[in-house]
């Protein structure tokens, strides 16, 4: 059963609360939902935490309004983040967001230090990488995707409405190329103003998230820790889910101490 609050501007926001104890909030990434991405860490962490795990804006079950990606969506489900702790009131949370979501979650973490106690970000640069850009220019049309990619096609067609699925590939990849013209800063600028502790994680077969850019954002974090996983792509929690749990654990005892 999923949970649902009323933003300022009319938007709902559906959420699983799960288990008891000190509270986490995960914050999935593109085309994903609170279960398809963080499926196994609610699971994990529900068994001695408080989990509280949106669906972002748009996607899933946080339907209408329908998803949309202006060139500051990141900065946007961010500040729908923080109205949703602020609606529903856990105390300090630590939050933990994958790709899209680890964006959002760094930023959040430097524009409302007041509602978080720790930062896990995986498959995250904080900037908008030309390999990225490049990359995604393949997307376009979205109607190539019934012959190029027809699995994952149908994948966000089930999840999010088939009304939805061009708006979703064109509108992400033209968020890209906007942020990206605009000199690529996702989170890279207002990195130094988070104060919590932040683990940093990226697969070492990440493709589009720089290695060097992840080295130079986790640098520009006052307490900050960046590992990287081996043998694995951009989705850690598919590709060596053990590995990313055990970091995760690791990163909430020493917050514990």
């Amino acid at each position: 059963m999923q949970h649902r609050v009323t933003l300022h501007d009319g938007a709902e926001i559906a959420y699983h609360d799960l288990g008891s104890g000190p509270p986490v909030l995960l914050i999935h990434g593109f085309v994903g939902t609170a279960r398809t991405h963080m499926g196994l860490l609610i699971d994990d962490l529900s068994r001695d935490h408080r989990v509280i795990a949106p669906d972002l804006r748009g996607y899933g079950a946080s339907r209408p309004p329908n998803r949309t990606f202006p060139p500051d969506f990141y900065q946007r489900d961010a500040a729908d983040m923080a109205e949703l702790l602020d609606l529903i009131q856990p105390g300090p949370v630590v939050v933990m967001g994958f790709s899209d979501g680890g964006e959002s979650a760094l930023i959040l973490a430097a524009s409302r230090p007041d509602v978080l106690r720790g930062v896990v970000a995986w498959g995250v640069s904080g900037v908008m990488s030309q390999a990225m850009v490049n990359a995604v220019q393949d997307w376009l049309p979205a109607t190539a995707w019934v012959e190029r990619r027809p699995s994952w096609r149908q994948e966000i067609i089930e999840l999010h409405g088939s009304e939805q699925f061009e708006a979703i590939i064109e509108g992400w990849v033209h968020a890209a190329q906007a942020i990206a013209a605009a000199g690529g800063d996702i989170c890279f600028q207002t990195a130094s103003r988070i104060r919590c502790p932040v683990l940093l994680i990226n697969g070492d077969g990440e493709r589009n998230n720089l290695p060097s850019d992840v080295q130079r954002l986790a640098a520009a974090i006052p307490n900050c820790r960046l590992e990287f996983v081996t043998n694995s792509g951009h989705a850690i929690q598919e590709d060596q889910p053990e590995a990313l749990i055990r970091l995760i654990r690791q990163f909430l005892a020493q917050l514990a101490l």
